[in-house]
């Protein structure tokens, strides 16, 4: 090899480390800059084989599960439905999985692999503590309340859950497999609890199983029996003590103060509450539609799928459901309520509104609809031009709304029978928007409370809040009383300059889900579900929500049994299977297994599952012959355990298909490898390279 050879290979190797360093440090935060750190060292790889031959990259043993898993994506992308696309996800894991032959070839040795995990370890560390200080704020703007989700501040928060659930993983099984001196397990230890805290503020349930499934993985392999006992006591006693709740509280209210004079146990989940003279209307989630009088039920009427919103509307009575159909009740002769029709409006419905004995329902893609008669449904007025709104309020003359795809406060004049005309926006990037209408006034709520007042064609604003977690107002005159989603009261004043004061009156001790008001009465309903067994609940709305788009891919599959769809956006094509009566789609099946089925078939589904079994084969082989070895068997058991995690996280999310969750996978693989590779190939040259 002559000088200029060796010293462009030399200058190679270094850009290969720097930038597998780049890539290191960005795996948990940044998707950009970690594909920047694996594709370069991929084609330097490429142009040290061209230009010497020598071929870096080592069989392991995995080549036929990778061979017949991409031919499997191939044969779906000639025959499906949507060829670019398929072949474009083809292209995309096919591109991906040499990052395990990368990772391997670049760890190059015991001591620089170990190198790796300290990097990767240490920047997904410091990452997570970053996220913390978001979820703190994210947990003092009540989001969690409104959004049941973490924050997303390097990408989406079920992405941001899944790989902090494989960091938890792996420092779990520093701390408990490595017997080093108290000081570095104290690091472990420290290091466990910090990334347990990022993974439960990132609130994603699918990454909280996959990380329980690890650590019991792990706890199982090692034999801690005791630890076992603990978490399973633990667990009981977590399950067992949050009980659940559902509850309607009366108050009375003299215009300072609010005392309790009753409260009401109801069966399902009180979710909202309306009040009619002597008696109230509940929706009760899964205990259907309720009425109350005195305290006492009078009348329960089962819906087919959870009651989230009740109305009364004239003579009858309206069930908003959770799959965006409403049922309309009517009293029979004998004075029963029964169901005497269904109707949906055209989109998916983030809010419904009774005002002037009109119906409207706000739909997130489809805009404004406005009902007429409930007699018939088809008496409506639709306007398309109000889409993507999360709430809105309106009075005679001014409908205000806040749009979530522009993040606009949206302020426009018109009533339901013409079209309403754009007056004012004003931009306000939040994830959530409560707004209200009193006279001119316009009350908005994001992460402060802002008082605006409409004036010579435009949104002034006049006054801002401290306030947090409003979700709903009502007004009585010149005064108005404010319920935010962790239980607090507030009563705000107008006086003669058009400014509102305010006060807290009460702090209820519970996060409400609505309020009413009659005369010297509040009603406030209530419901305490626990967080923990919400997985096995049918009910819960992102399970309710997985049970329907697993049906539908069921019937995707039965349609295409043999090759399936082809690896693609699955949002059209489930327009075209799932029922009517569900408003939203989806892209993927937010479940690894039915989604290979939808989109590989039968045949493309074994190749996945063959693949999986030979990826578990080799983790397990490597912790096996390593874990004799301090901090490389501690490597192999967290990146088996991880694995078992991902897996069972994919039992509710496309996790396969999200690309830096993917990535992680094959990273970990690639290391794991190395590993072995360093410990074992180079110490005993007759051990085979693929185990």
């Amino acid at each position: 090899m002559t000088n200029k050879t060796e010293k462009e290979t030399t200058l190679i190797r270094k850009l290969i480390f720097g930038f597998l360093i780049l890539f290191l440090i960005t795996l948990t935060n940044s998707i950009f800059f970690c594909q920047i750190g694996y594709f370069i060292p991929l084609i330097l790889f490429i142009y040290v084989f061209i230009s010497t031959r020598e071929n870096p990259f080592k069989k392991n043993g995995l080549e036929l599960a990778f061979i017949l898993f991409l031919a499997a994506e191939l044969i779906s992308a000639c025959l499906s439905v949507n060829r670019p696309a398929a072949f474009q996800n083809f292209f995309k894991r096919m591109v991906l999985i040499p990052l395990v032959y990368v990772i391997t070839a670049g760890a190059g040795d015991k001591e620089k692999a170990k190198l790796f995990v300290k990097i990767y370890l240490g920047a997904a560390l410091l990452t997570m503590i970053v996220y913390i200080g978001f979820a703190y704020e994210h947990f003092t703007a009540q989001l969690y309340r409104f959004e049941s989700k973490g924050p997303s501040p390097f990408q989406y928060v079920m992405t941001a859950g899944g790989l902090m659930s494989f960091t938890t993983i792996f420092f779990f099984a520093f701390l408990i497999n490595e017997m080093r001196k108290i000081t570095v397990r104290l690091f472990y230890l420290a290091a466990f609890l910090l990334a347990a805290v990022g993974l439960y503020s990132s609130y994603t349930r699918a990454a909280w199983m996959g990380a329980v499934a690890g650590i019991v993985f792990i706890v199982l392999i090692k034999r801690k029996w005791w630890m076992m006992v603990t978490g399973a006591a633990l667990i009981l006693f977590a399950v067992l003590y949050y009980k659940n709740e559902s509850k309607i509280y009366e108050y009375k209210y003299d215009g300072e103060s609010l005392v309790q004079n009753s409260e009401i146990n109801t069966p399902g989940r009180a979710s909202s509450v309306e009040v009619m003279g002597d008696t109230l209307l509940v929706a009760d989630y899964e205990g259907g539609m309720s009425l109350y009088t005195g305290g006492k039920l009078i009348e329960e009427v089962k819906t087919e799928t959870p009651s989230v919103k009740a109305v009364k509307w004239g003579r009858t009575y309206l069930s908003g459901l959770l799959d965006s159909r409403i049922v309309i009740f009517k009293h029979n002769s004998n004075g029963k309520l029964i169901n005497s029709g269904v109707f949906t409006s055209p989109g998916k419905t983030n809010e419904i509104k009774l005002y002037n004995q009109y119906l409207y329902t706000a739909d997130e893609d489809s805009g404004l609809t406005v009902f007429h008669n409930p007699a018939n449904t088809k008496d409506n007025v639709r306007f398309r031009k109000l889409g993507g709104v999360f709430t809105f309020d309106m009075n005679d003359s001014l409908l205000a709304l806040y749009d979530f795809k522009s993040f606009s406060l949206k302020l426009f004049r018109g009533d339901s029978n013409e079209s309403y005309k754009l007056i004012d926006s004003i931009k306000y990037k939040s994830s959530i928007g409560y707004v209200w209408v009193n006279g001119r006034d316009i009350l908005f709520q994001t992460d402060k409370l802002y008082h605006f007042i409409y004036r010579n064609g435009a949104i002034i604003q006049v006054q801002k809040f401290e306030i947090v977690g409003l979700f709903k107002m009502l007004f009585t005159g010149s005064s108005a009383l404010g319920l935010s989603g962790d239980g607090k009261v507030f009563r705000f004043d107008k006086d003669s300059r058009d400014n509102y004061s305010y006060k807290q009156i009460a702090a209820l001790g519970y996060s409400p889900t609505d309020f009413t008001l009659s005369g010297d009465k509040i009603f406030v309903s209530m419901n305490k579900r626990n967080r923990f067994a919400s997985v096995i609940d049918p009910y819960y709305e992102t399970n309710f929500e997985r049970l329907n788009i697993w049906r539908t891919g069921l019937k995707i599959f039965s349609a295409h049994p043999f090759f399936g769809v082809g690896d693609i956006d699955l949002n059209k094509l489930y327009g075209e299977y799932k029922e009517p009566y569900l408003k939203e789609n989806f892209g993927h099946m937010h479940n690894n297994f039915v989604h290979f089925l939808v989109i590989l078939g039968s045949l493309g589904f074994c190749a996945a599952i063959f693949m999986i079994f030979k990826i578990l084969q080799i983790h397990l082989r490597i912790y096996i012959s390593l874990k004799q070895i301090p901090f490389a068997s501690s490597y192999a058991l967290g990146a088996l355990a991880a694995f078992i995690g991902f897996l069972f996280s994919g039992l509710g999310e496309w996790n396969f298909g999200d690309q830096e969750i993917i990535t992680m996978v094959w990273f970990t693989l690639g290391l794991n490898i190395a590993f072995y590779r360093g410990y074992l190939l180079k110490e005993n040259p007759r051990v085979t390279e693929d185990g």
